[in-house]
């Protein structure tokens, strides 16, 4: 399976960070974790995911339900670790590994469930889909959205 950044928005209300050099080692970078529950159970797609549905579909078509299950929001500094809590005993690991570079990208390692370490930068204000192989006692898949907003580049 290849991680591709899927071009969808999921609107949430979050304070500004402010930063015109960049991010350096000691500035936080603002992370949010957004747990996302896909069935074949039913057809209900919550509207703020009917994107990031349509393109999951192409690669399983099976997957017709899709919820909104949890969203954490945190500041990291870079270099530094922090687990963020999915679904039921699930966690993500997430490292900011560098702030803004010359392309306007943050660097970031994620551990997900069933996945393993991804490594990826990123644009700003845009999530980053994965999808795992973990699967809840009522038969959901988990897919993780990872953005870092607002962007600390500019």
């Amino acid at each position: 399976m290849t991680y591709r950044t899927l071009g969808f928005e999921i609107l949430i209300l979050l304070g500004c960070l402010a930063g015109p050099n960049g991010a350096k080692a000691e500035e936080k970078i603002h992370v949010t974790v957004v747990a996302i529950l896909a069935t074949d159970q039913n057809k209900k797609v919550e509207p703020r995911l009917e994107c990031l549905a349509k393109e999951v579909q192409k690669t399983d078509p099976k997957l017709t339900g899709f919820r909104w299950a949890k969203c954490s929001c945190q500041k990291l500094e870079v270099g530094k670790k922090l687990e963020f809590r999915l679904v039921e005993d699930q966690v993500a690991a997430v490292v900011v590994k560098h702030g803004c570079d010359k392309e306007d990208r943050v660097g970031l390692t994620v551990k997900a469930p069933l996945v393993g370490e991804i490594a990826y930068s990123c644009a700003c204000g845009k999530f980053f889909p994965i999808m795992t192989r973990y699967q809840t006692k009522d038969k959901e898949r988990l897919i993780i959205a990872i953005r870092v907003q607002p962007c600390p580049c500019k």
